[in-house]
């Protein structure tokens, strides 16, 4: 293979190579953290012996857990390549499904394992060492052939996954022994293979797809690092320098220079795109100008063409046979496996791993299977209802696809048509199966989104689906659909209380008392006494400035529950706000430039009250926290003392929760409020900002956002940072107030413009944003922001033309998208915007039209071919040539 097209795949091969034989290794630590736990036994106990026992020969649980780790190493390898992590398989639900598979497949593989060394006992078959040895330097060096990597750099990347070099080649011994003696019984078994004609005719029309001939070229290429190079190859070329000998001289692709730059045939698909493009558009003996990619310039040389047709058996005859006998052989030796492995003893020390390998074997037999482990009560796995749900569902999608295949008839019969009543009826009752067990399984599981909406597919009302769904948006932080989910509950079920209380916690976190208080006052409704929604009440009261109605809720949980500890800390609750307004109408009276006698009498009074409220708020904190209180008590502490004015306290509380928990945000603002109190502003602003990042909640990142750009209005970070905040709440007018602001404060920065498009959008002010989008384009320092820009202006001018056409706007986005796709070499994207704008107005800009299109059309022609004799091919080498 040229090693310039394998350059990205080379980290895949090691990766993947060397993770399956060190599988156990690498995920030693997934087994400590229980990823791989252990299966149950029929009685609950994980303190087996062995795990299988195969005709009397034993199999460990050290050797399934090593074969399901080796397996799952596999998964983990090839997601890396990806930059995903294969443990997201692991999670919920289907997670737990998924491991069972795992743990299903290493059974099965150590039991097929254990059954071909019996059976090669039994016909005598001995792989020599002589024949591992040999096989083992094939595969060992193609290990650092195909990477590239030293047996040095081989034993420094196994010492790092806790792994010598020479347990490494043992366990490519081992396997390759166990592939030689499988290899030995499946031609025994299968014995030879010779096709008659008819059968292999009979194969071919069958499986004749297979063998349609796409459409390949064959060319040649010479690779330099820089276009000024290439276009010096590509002009000795025009004067009729020999390509292969170009080749040898210029090309730094190793893999090929030395044939001439010969790449074979190839078809669509197996070139970077800029290479296949560019070699399938040239002619026979044309030359491309310089082609850029990846890996540099390619000057390229159409040697041959092939056209895509369907063969005659005769000229894929070689092939035909070949996968003829391999899927004959398969079908031989599966036909004995079956037979032998239904013959022998075998005994599988974990019910449900078994239960899924007869699953897999005979469906309606692990079904049964499944349902007796489960109505036994043998078995602790919490998914066994999942499990059955899932065969349920499984054998549903099968009715299914037979109804639909009788559908889809013509002419139906009437036995035909009865059929497909019958399927319907029993495809129902297979769904209505496998949603009772979901249901079942919700019970005793964590529900995760694809669980819940397996449910919701087969049963949209499901309230208690429905309800667990927001409750996972809402701890995700998805405000939106969270209570859209709730609404959905209780629109259906107006006495569904769980609803109610989630829908109120909710507006808590999205600052919406109003919302909050309905939905507490509407449990407690249906629960008058219910002392833990009467706390959420009563803080929500507060909220609101409610506090006659907060105090009433207090003294109401007292009678119902005298020695409530949260009733204590409400009505601290109660106190601090109270202190609050004292504190607030004191400080007015005192900043008036002439008090009238009166204002002087109130303050007095209301001293008297601050002292008295703080005092009370201080004494109710503190018996919470004498009760096993959290730092939540802490932080109002700390508030009620910088109210009271007692800022060495509130600044003590503050660095306390700070000492204890570095990352309550909470504490911070705190701290920066007293710091506020004594002027000390640059340190103030540090610890506000330090509240800012360290904060998750919108309510507290607005609260202190705005602080900050209060303190420093012509800070352009903190009026961005509140911006985006208003943006996440879907509070759009203060973003734009924010985005605004930032743009008067620098005109320039294109982040301040799609902001605020995206603010107007949401409004459907459509017209807003777009004109916003064009005064920000023109700050736009590269093509993929004016890009972003000009899209965003497609998108605003579709919504606001909606049936109509596009407006000026929307059009002139077509064409600058259309310039920039062609600043890419996107000819086809050029050309399929270029088409929309003379389909909307054909008189629009028509020189500007015109042009783009003749530079289009140009992307897509080939240039005219050079003259035969301007240049000669020598014949390319065969023995060595390799498909990219």
């Amino acid at each position: 293979m040229s090693s310039f097209f394998v350059r990205r795949r080379k980290a895949i091969i090691w990766v993947v190579v060397i993770s399956f034989f060190v599988g156990s290794v690498v995920l030693v630590g997934l087994n400590q953290a229980g990823v791989f736990n252990r299966p149950q036994t029929a009685d609950g106990d994980v303190a087996v012996t062995y795990a299988a026992r195969v005709n009397g020969d034993e199999i460990s649980v050290a050797s399934l857990d090593a074969m399901a780790n080796r397996l799952f190493s596999q998964y983990q390898s090839l997601y890396q390549q990806m930059g995903q992590d294969a443990r997201t398989l692991l999670e919920g639900a289907s997670g737990a499904l998924f491991r069972l598979r795992l743990q299903s497949d290493a059974m099965s593989e150590l039991i097929k394992r254990t059954l071909y060394g019996q059976e090669a006992r039994e016909r005598g078959i001995d792989v020599s060492k002589a024949a591992i040895d040999a096989q083992f330097a094939v595969e060992y060096n193609n290990v650092l052939q195909s990477n590239g990597i030293t047996e040095e750099q081989l034993t420094a990347y196994l010492a790092q996954q806790g792994m010598t070099l020479a347990a490494f080649q043992a366990s490519i011994r081992t396997e390759i022994a166990a592939n030689l003696v499988a290899e030995a019984i499946r031609q025994g078994v299968a014995g030879a293979v010779e096709p008659s004609d008819d059968e292999l005719l009979a194969y071919f029309e069958a499986n004749i797809a297979t063998y349609d001939v796409a459409e390949q070229v064959r060319a040649s290429h010479i690779l330099v690092d820089d276009e000024a190079t290439a276009e010096e190859v590509r002009g000795l070329l025009a004067e009729g320098a020999n390509f292969a000998e170009l080749a040898s001289v210029y090309s730094t692709d190793e893999g090929t220079k030395e044939n001439g730059g010969d790449l074979d045939w190839f078809g669509r698909g197996q070139m970077v795109a800029a290479f296949e493009e560019a070699a399938f558009a040239l002619s026979i003996g044309e030359i491309s100008d310089p082609v850029e990619t990846q890996f540099g310039y390619h000057v390229i040389a159409l040697t041959d063409r092939r056209e895509a047709h369907t063969p005659t058996l005769d000229e894929v005859r070689d092939d035909v046979v070949a996968d003829y006998t391999r899927e004959e052989i398969d079908r031989r030796v599966a036909d004995w496996y079956a037979d032998y492995y239904d013959a022998s003893e075998i005994e599988i020390e974990f019910p449900v791993i078994a239960a899924y390998i007869l699953q897999g074997r005979d469906l309606d037999a692990g079904l049964a299977e499944f349902e007796r482990l489960l109505d036994g009560g043998e078995i602790s796995d919490p998914y066994l209802p999942y499990y059955i749900g899932r065969i349920y569902e499984t054998k549903a999608t099968r009715t299914f696809g037979e109804r639909e295949e009788l559908e889809s008839l013509a002419e139906p019969t009437e036995e035909d048509l009865a059929q497909i009543e019958a399927l319907k009826v029993e495809e129902d009752l297979l769904e209505e199966e496998a949603l009772a067990f979901f249901l079942e399984a919700l019970e005793n599981v964590d529900a995760d989104e694809a669980f819940l909406n397996r449910i919701l597919r087969l049963n949209p009302d499901s309230l208690t689906a429905t309800f667990l769904l927001g409750r996972l948006y809402a701890d995700r932080g998805e405000y939106v659909g969270a209570e859209s989910r709730f609404r959905d509950v209780l629109d259906k079920d107006p006495a569904y209380v769980a609803a109610y209380i989630a829908s109120g916690d909710l507006a808590v976190r999205t600052a919406n008392y109003p919302l909050a208080r309905t939905r507490y006052e509407a449990v407690l409704e249906q629960r008058p006494n219910d002392s833990s929604v009467m706390l959420k009440l009563a803080n929500v009261y507060l909220e609101l400035d409610s506090v006659d109605e907060a105090r009433e809720l207090i003294d109401a949980i007292y009678a119902i529950d005298p020695g409530n500890v949260k009733a204590v800390i409400a009505e601290g609750d109660v106190a601090r706000v109270r202190l609050a307004a004292a504190v607030e109408e004191r400080d007015l009276l005192r900043d008036k430039e002439a008090p009238t006698p009166a204002d002087e009498e109130r303050i007095v009074e209301l001293d008297a009250l601050i002292a008295e409220l703080h005092a009370l708020a201080v004494d109710r904190y503190e018996k919470g926290l004498a009760r096993g209180g959290s730092l939540d008590l802490n932080i109002k502490l700390g508030e009620t003392h910088l109210l009271g004015g007692r800022l060495d306290d509130a600044e003590d509380e503050f660095e306390g929760v700070i000492l204890r928990s570095p990352y309550t945000a909470e504490a911070y603002e705190g701290l920066g409020r007293v710091l506020l109190a004594r002027d000390e502003r640059d340190e103030a602003l540090e610890n506000l900002w330090l509240a800012f990042d360290r904060s998750f909640e919108a309510v507290l990142r607005e609260r202190v956002g705005r602080m900050l750009v209060e303190l420093t209005p012509d800070d352009l970070d903190a009026r961005l940072l509140l911006a985006d905040v208003f943006a996440e709440q879907y509070k759009w007018s203060a973003a734009i107030r924010e985005y605004a602001a930032a743009i008067d404060l620098d005109p320039t920065l294109v982040e301040s413009y799609l902001g605020i498009a995206e603010a107007y959008r949401s409004r459907r002010e459509y017209a807003s944003a777009i004109d916003y989008l064009e005064r920000g384009v023109a700050y736009a320092s590269s093509d993929a922001t004016r890009r972003e820009m000009y899209e965003e202006i497609m998108i605003n001018a579709r919504l606001d033309a909606g049936e109509e056409p596009l407006s000026e706007a929307g059009l002139d986005a077509l064409v600058e998208l259309a310039r920039l796709d062609l600043e890419a070499a996107d000819a086809t994207a050029a050309i399929e915007r270029l088409d929309e704008i003379a389909e909307a107005d054909a008189t629009y800009r028509v020189d500007d039209v015109a042009a783009l299109r003749e530079r289009a059309d140009e992307l897509l022609s080939p240039p005219p071919a050079p003259a035969p004799e301007a240049f000669e091919f020598e014949p390319m080498p065969e023995d060595d040539a390799e498909l990219p």
